[in-house]
């Protein structure tokens, strides 16, 4: 098995798990605020719904590369994907996933999230890992692109678990390939390597991605 088949095969494997705990959500647990604090503190937060209708947008992007299939020289990787500013990126991702979720229901979100994370992972087998085209901020190889949807699974799966006190449903790969790219990150951004407490890689992920408050200045790398 070739790494792009295994990252696929891990991508695969968080989307299941992800499906699993959305399929599972009660009427009331829709409607549950998560806790993600907006970059606009003046809007409200995200109800579970409207994570989920982010989480299909994005996961959903990886069928825009697909289908902007060119040449050209790819311009971010799987580590400088998350080097962003949030100023601009963070409303307007806020206001999709808001829009999305308005347009559907509960049951007819969990069909769509389906649908997309199923032509997701068909679309990736489907083409080769030289692929390139557009990973919203720039070119990107599929193979650079794809880890980065795990990162996103595994950390709005933290976002769906934690608003509902649940525990964590990513998978051990999952968790070992995103704590992988936020390592580098943070070799690339500030200082390598992580505080010496942080050697558990879902608490690592938890104070990276800003789910846990940690007293290192390094920390959050994304948000």
């Amino acid at each position: 098995m070739s790494d792009y088949d295994e990252a696929v095969d891990v991508l695969a494997g968080e989307l299941e798990a992800l499906e699993v705990a959305v399929r599972a959500l009660g009427p009331d647990e829709w409607a549950r605020t998560t806790r993600l604090v907006p970059f606009d503190p003046s809007t409200p937060r995200w109800d579970i719904k409207q994570l989920v209708a982010h989480i299909d947008i994005s996961i959903g992007l990886t069928q825009s590369l697909l289908d902007t299939e060119q040449s050209g020289q790819p311009g971010r990787d799987r580590v400088s994907f998350f080097i962003a500013d949030r100023s601009q990126v963070a409303p307007v991702v806020y206001d999709y996933a808001v829009a999305l979720a308005s347009e559907h229901t509960p049951e007819s979100l969990c069909g769509k999230l389906a649908a997309t994370f199923r032509q997701t992972i068909d679309g990736c087998r489907a083409h080769g890992p030289e692929t390139i085209g557009s990973g919203f901020f720039a070119l990107m190889r599929l193979d650079e692109w794809v880890p980065t949807r795990t990162v996103e699974a595994v950390v709005h799966g933290l976002d769906v678990t934690d608003a509902l006190g649940a525990a964590c449903v990513a998978q051990p790969a999952g968790l070992s390939a995103t704590a992988a790219i936020l390592d580098e990150l943070l070799a690339r951004r500030a200082v390598a390597g992580r505080p010496a407490d942080l050697d558990d890689d879902l608490a690592f992920i938890r104070a990276a991605s800003g789910r846990a408050e940690h007293p290192d200045p390094r920390l959050p790398l994304i948000v």
